[in-house]
């Protein structure tokens, strides 16, 4: 089966100079999916340009002190969280908020600074078949450019088969196979067979005494 491997090389090579020089006018939104049987994990990095940078410290640094503090940082992470939409085979899947790091001010205002939001969201575990994930970013959509990909599953019960990104790379469709366990929970059931098997089969049977009770 044809599996579809994206390394971190690839954001760099959609936006030529990228890594070299600094956003102005744009919002750099980039999510990487990981998947597994019974999650999955968003891990959204932000990257505020020079003129975008001020509105968004703004947010940041609500009692202005100059500072971001870690409940500054998470309460923005719970707004970049509300505003992205994850189903699996139609069904929305709840995430929750697991880490936020906000870089210094200076960085930001530098257009060098890079925000990272990670957030996990569990699934239904399935034995086995075709699965479907629609992730989209409706994050700061006026401003912004946007980049999804998923990485490579480190789960070897699931194989990415396919990707189809609307032109914005805004939303993102990821197809991907679960394979089933059923080899390994049959060696697990026949061990255990066989042990109850030789467990009851050299058990001491049970006889009667002379004394009319039973001697094991």
């Amino acid at each position: 089966m044809r599996k579809v491997f994206f390394a971190a090389t690839v954001f760099a090579l959609v936006i030529p100079g990228e890594t070299s020089a600094h956003r102005l006018d744009e919002y750099l939104q980039a999510t990487r999916l990981s998947l597994v049987r019974e999650r999955v994990t968003l891990e959204v990095d932000l990257t505020p340009g020079v003129t975008i940078a001020p509105a968004i410290v703004t947010v940041l640094d609500r009692d202005g002190d100059g500072t971001i503090s870690p409940i500054e940082a998470g309460a923005y992470g719970q707004v970049v969280l509300s505003d992205l939409v994850l189903e699996l085979d139609g069904r929305p899947v709840a995430l929750t908020l697991t880490r936020v790091e906000t870089p210094s001010i200076g960085e930001m205002r530098d257009g060098s600074g890079t925000i990272q939001v990670r957030a996990v969201g569990p699934v239904d575990a399935i034995g086995s078949g075709r699965r479907r994930l629609d992730f989209r970013n409706n994050h700061q959509p006026a401003t912004s450019v946007y980049l999804a990909n998923a990485l490579r599953p480190q789960d070897g019960d699931v194989d990415v088969v396919g990707q189809i990104r609307d032109p914005r790379q805004q939303g993102v469709r990821i197809e991907y196979d679960v394979h089933p366990r059923w080899p390994g929970q049959l060696i697990w059931l026949v061990l255990g067979v066989a042990g109850a098997a030789t467990f009851f089969r050299w058990r001491p049977s049970a006889v009667a005494s002379d004394s009319g009770g039973v001697r094991l």
